[in-house]
């Protein structure tokens, strides 16, 4: 039987919002968020897909409501809920036992993600943490443990990830001989946006069987384009192979993949969507949906192996601009401990909520 491409979209929802029934037997899954506010996915873009503002033009695309929040500010929170219909909570963790799920949307709070998701972990929650996952190997790793000790399931994505287009370029990929590829993705600072093309680069290329041995980070800084990254990769048979990454403006993301029977390469580029529902749904609507599932059928769509591995590679590209001047840095010797910076120079308005945390959490390193 052929379903019209809409009919088959409103059935997919519909199925999504009577799968979210069946967590809790009655009424929606529960969603607590953290980092609402400053640099959040979720104030602008996931919140509106999840709870519907009154008087805007949201539609629900998913089974979830969001029912608690917190933000570290507690200004900042309170307009969240007043404009989701959510109820602040004072404590980060005072969410425990209230929600089903915790959704963090915040890039600042990275350096201290170990602290705020660890009593959600404790619980044996699904968390869907933003990017970067960590600024330490170190500090991944204890989240990574307290999940695997708790039955916890974690999601950390990119919306570079978790695309079609991306997707398929993975599944072309696998068990293919690959002699090279380059890559671009649109760019103000590595660890914000810089981070959405290597982790693209993570799960279309290592995920398919080539692992990243080193990183190399060329730039005049690490805080506005152009920039090029550079991975040596590894195929299953140990042959080593090059890719390169262009951290340009005015790019959503591409990967173009050359094998010797693919003259000219084979290119994945990442679609924004037009129009209602598309422009919703090619990129900012997967990540909740990913998590819905996860957190009805308790499947990663990685590993924790694959979530340290490309926190590793994020660390390798940020150790060799900062440490190794452009050089390469093997993905195996980044110290366990060594710490990323948080704050961002481009965005001086923002330093007084880094400033919060480090007076309540301590510092970031």
């Amino acid at each position: 039987m052929t379903i019209p491409r809409r009919g088959f979209l409103a059935q997919a929802l519909g199925a999504m919002a009577a799968a979210a029934q069946t967590r809790r037997g009655s009424g929606p899954f529960r969603v607590g968020c953290m980092n609402v506010n400053v640099y959040s996915h979720l104030m602008p873009l996931w919140a509106p897909l999840i709870n519907p503002r009154p008087g805007q033009k949201d539609t629900p695309f998913t089974g979830m409501r969001i029912t608690h929040c917190w933000e570290i500010d507690p200004a900042k929170s309170e307009e969240f809920a007043k404009t989701y219909d959510c109820e602040p909570v004072r404590n980060f963790d005072d969410m425990v036992g209230k929600v089903d799920g915790i959704i963090s949307g915040g890039y600042y709070e990275h350096g201290w993600n170990h602290i705020l998701h660890e009593p959600y972990l404790k619980a044996g929650l699904p968390n869907l943490i933003n990017r970067p996952f960590a600024n330490s190997l170190a500090k991944a790793r204890r989240m990574i443990d307290v999940a695997r000790q708790s039955g916890a399931t974690i999601l950390t994505p990119s919306a570079h990830e978790l695309n079609e287009s991306i997707a398929r370029a993975k599944a072309w990929a696998a068990g293919k001989r690959i002699i090279c590829y380059n890559a671009t993705n649109s760019f103000d600072d590595y660890p914000t946006h810089g981070l959405h093309g290597v982790w693209m680069v993570c799960k279309a290329i290592a995920e398919s069987g080539n692992r990243v041995v080193s990183v190399s980070y060329r730039a005049n800084n690490w805080h506005s384009p152009p920039g090029v990254l550079t991975f040596e990769h590894a195929d299953p048979q140990g042959r080593q192979f090059f890719g390169a990454l262009h951290q340009v403006s005015g790019s959503w993301g591409t990967v173009e993949i050359h094998t010797a029977e693919e003259y000219g390469g084979k290119l994945f580029a990442i679609q924004p969507g037009t129009g209602f529902p598309f422009n919703k749904t090619e990129v900012w609507a997967p990540p909740v949906w990913v998590f819905q599932h996860m957190a009805m059928h308790k499947e990663m769509p990685q590993t924790f192996d694959q979530i340290f591995e490309k926190t590793r590679v994020f660390l390798a590209g940020w150790r060799s601009i900062l440490e190794n001047r452009g050089a390469p840095v093997r993905v195996e010797d980044v110290p366990e401990t060594w710490c990323s910076p948080v704050e961002l120079p481009t965005h001086p308005d923002q330093r007084p909520v880094v400033e919060m945390f480090r007076k309540k959490f301590g510092p970031e390193l």
